[in-house]
């Protein structure tokens, strides 16, 4: 892991092999369902529960790396992230989010989209963008 003489680095989210150790915003929402129902000699209608859909994950960073190993590391996690969207099919990871709210943002995934991008006027260090944006769409893998 990357730090420096003053911290010490720790994955604040974590996907299969990707690691993100800070500069992340991560959502979830889940949709239920319900059929509306009307009940013999009843005003209105009841809403009957009739499934919750697996629940979407939203990942961005902004890797931004402070020195040479970081920019490396960081471009690592950009490829393997880039990787799962060429396998055939892609297979379920398992994401482990923040500490302290890991029955919320822990579950295995699949990925849905991969976005990348090197923000304008970017430094490069050795031949690699010290600054990458990318953000990841994710869906729970379990059945409906």
């Amino acid at each position: 892991m990357a730090g420096s003489i003053h911290h010490y680095d720790l994955p604040w989210c974590t996907i299969g092999n990707i690691t993100i150790l800070y500069h992340t915003s991560i959502s979830v929402t889940t949709n239920v369902t319900y059929d509306e129902r009307s009940v013999f000699g009843s005003h209105g209608a009841y809403a009957v529960w009739s499934g919750t859909a697996p629940r979407n994950y939203s990942l961005s960073a902004n890797l931004v790396g402070a020195r040479y190993l970081e920019v490396q590391f960081n471009i690592a996690q950009v490829v393997s992230a880039y990787n799962w969207t060429q396998e055939s099919p892609p297979q379920c990871k398992g994401l482990h989010g923040p500490y302290g709210v890991t029955s919320l943002f822990s579950t295995s995934v699949r990925i849905e989209s991969f976005d990348a991008s090197i923000p304008e006027a970017t430094h490069v260090e050795y031949g690699s963008p010290i600054q990458i944006d990318f953000s990841l769409s994710l869906k729970e893998c379990k059945p409906i």
